[in-house]
């Protein structure tokens, strides 16, 4: 295919105007105006509901899974529509009418909105959902888009990655760490399904650092997640967690308005919340990202590791790494300048808004802060999200 061949991907494709059918939204569960409220609200009633059909029709096409209730029809029926639809042979309308189908979009949760870098020939503008897997259902491939299928756990598939066996996109790993310590669907619908879309918002903390609150971590909306660009001139981007183009324009805007521009990128860690906005920055300013120990293992692209003390001195100020593992292995603190600022990321218990994480080592985390507190007593911490009281 002509975009990212070879590349491991859940089901998807593009939304078909045919599945903005009055048919379809007919026999939907979830009415136009829900499916917007759903996504966040940034998108029309008519376009969300689009979406929604658009990613139950295109499951059943690419995996054979049925999100519909087919009363009536038998499992050879339904196959047989399948195959005719795949063929080009009906419409996803008519399929539906002919199967009696519900369409179960209230299964659905939104989960993540991705929007390729403007840097790329071509640009694609992608919703995550999640679905429970429906009772009896068995994958099966057809067509001649997909190569080849498997079914993976979250863990396994950024192992494999990390192993250099299985080819990922970025949002597909990223999908793939938001859903890995996830205990049950009802964990995931509770926990990670979207909220509304909030503002971003810029304050000027000190001299040489702006605080950017970015609304969708990981690109998932309500969670927003605080970036910090740290410098006069030469900045470091520290944890553009929101993959958003406006929330990422916006913090090369503010470099550019001060004359300067942004040489590096650091991350306190490599949850997606803090970390899913670093490679589109990276790849269009040609930068390095910086992560903690260990913290490139579930990521698809380069980086370079610190190590505790370690003095980042890409920017006009400079930042010292510390070492504080708990939260996750890799996480790590920086201390601005001489004398703090510390941006403390999640030391300091705040988590993302909407996500499941990974269980914490508390024993280093509780060592952690002790050990932030005795380097630097008074200094100001400032953490990875905003107060959500």
């Amino acid at each position: 295919m002509a975009f990212a061949p070879d590349i491991h991907v859940f089901p998807g494709g593009a939304v078909d105007p045919s599945d903005a059918d009055p048919r379809l939204i007919a026999r939907s569960t979830r009415t136009p105006d829900e499916a917007a409220a759903a996504l966040g609200g940034d998108l029309d009633p008519g376009a969300a509901i689009a979406a929604h059909i658009a990613a139950i029709r295109e499951t059943f096409e690419e995996s054979g899974v049925l999100l519909a209730d087919a009363p009536g029809s038998t499992a050879a029926e339904v196959r047989s529509a399948r195959a005719a639809l795949v063929g080009g042979e009906i419409g996803f309308a008519a399929l539906a009418e002919r199967l009696d189908l519900t369409l179960r979009t209230d299964d659905l949760i939104a989960l993540s909105h991705w929007v390729t870098p403007p840097i790329h020939p071509r640009r694609f503008d992608v919703r995550f959902f999640v679905a429970a897997w429906p009772g009896g259902a068995k994958p099966s491939l057809h067509g001649d888009e997909v190569a080849a299928y498997g079914w993976h756990r979250s863990a396994d598939a950024l192992a494999q990655m990390a192993a250099g066996d299985l080819d990922l996109w970025l949002p597909t790993s990223s999908t793939l760490q938001q859903l890995e310590h996830a205990r049950s669907f009802d964990e995931i619908s509770t926990r990670l399904g979207g909220g509304c879309l909030g503002e971003i918002a810029v304050d000027d903390v000190t001299r040489d650092l702006i605080r950017i609150v970015m609304p969708a971590g990981g690109g998932i909306a309500g969670q927003p997640v605080c970036a910090y660009l740290v410098g006069r001139r030469r900045f470091v981007l520290v944890d553009p967690g929101d993959p958003g183009d406006p929330a990422l324009q916006r913090v090369i805007d503010l470099a550019a308005d001060r004359r300067g521009s942004i040489a590096a990128i650091a991350l306190t860690h490599v949850d997606p919340d803090h970390a899913a906005g670093a490679e589109d920055v990276a790849e269009r300013l040609g930068i390095p990202i910086l992560v903690g120990p260990g913290g490139g293992r579930p990521l698809p692209y380069a980086v370079t590791e610190l190590r505790d003390g370690h003095v980042i001195d890409a920017g006009d100020v400079p930042l010292t790494v510390i070492a504080t593992p708990g939260p996750r292995p890799d996480h790590v603190a920086f201390l601005v300048g001489a004398d703090g600022p510390i941006l403390s990321g999640d030391l300091d218990g705040t988590r993302g808004a909407r996500t499941i994480p990974a269980p914490p080592d508390e024993p280093a985390w509780a060592a952690s802060r002790t050990r932030v507190a005795a380097i630097h007593p008074r200094a100001t911490r400032l953490g990875g999200h905003p107060s959500m009281d």
